[in-house]
């Protein structure tokens, strides 16, 4: 009994298809596949999207080393913190520094030198401000070159909530203007 030609045809191209998925497969363990949904979720969730696959795959690879080390961090569980995976989880440590902190051209940080309070005997070891209500949620200056006016702009909520009992959101971009 012969097989006809389309049937044969149809058959072989199951067969391919079946084993080019099943390579597919093999390509990744579970973990590797389940950190692909995660980062394919995650990029839903921010709505990346990339110019190429390649580019993809290279923000993959960074967004798995950065998920890997929220993901030790959490796990390590002596902070009073936990990490995440936000908007930033695709970017490098130097091109978010590169791309979020800037004052006049200079990266920001720490001040050089050191300052000292007279009595630091009264000064309580730990101060968690949020369990006395004087922050507001976090905010994102973007690329806007202001961190400056963030970070004053939250020290005068934090003062104003503790001197008056209020929390009021305050703006940055007055601050700037």
């Amino acid at each position: 009994m012969a097989v006809p030609s389309s049937k044969l045809f149809l058959m072989a191209s199951i067969f391919i298809l079946g084993a080019l998925a099943s390579r597919a497969m093999a390509r990744y363990t579970p973990d590797e596949a389940s950190m692909r949904l995660r980062h394919e979720q995650w990029m839903t969730r921010y709505g990346r999207v990339y110019g190429s696959s390649h580019e993809k795959e290279i923000r993959y690879q960074i967004f798995k080393d950065n998920a890997a080390l929220v993901d030790s961090f959490n796990a390590a569980g002596d902070k009073p913190y936990r990490l995440g995976t936000n908007q930033f989880a695709d970017l490098t440590n130097e091109e978010f520094r590169t791309t979020r902190c800037r004052f006049k051209g200079h990266m920001c940080s720490p001040q050089q030198g050191t300052f000292r309070y007279e009595n630091v005997s009264e000064v309580p070891t730990t101060m968690d401000w949020r369990k006395k209500g004087a922050v507001t949620p976090i905010k994102d200056q973007g690329q806007c070159g202001s961190c400056w006016a963030f970070s004053a702009v939250g020290a005068m909520e934090g003062i104003t909530q503790l001197s008056t009992g209020k929390l009021v959101s305050l703006s940055e971009q007055e601050l700037v203007d």
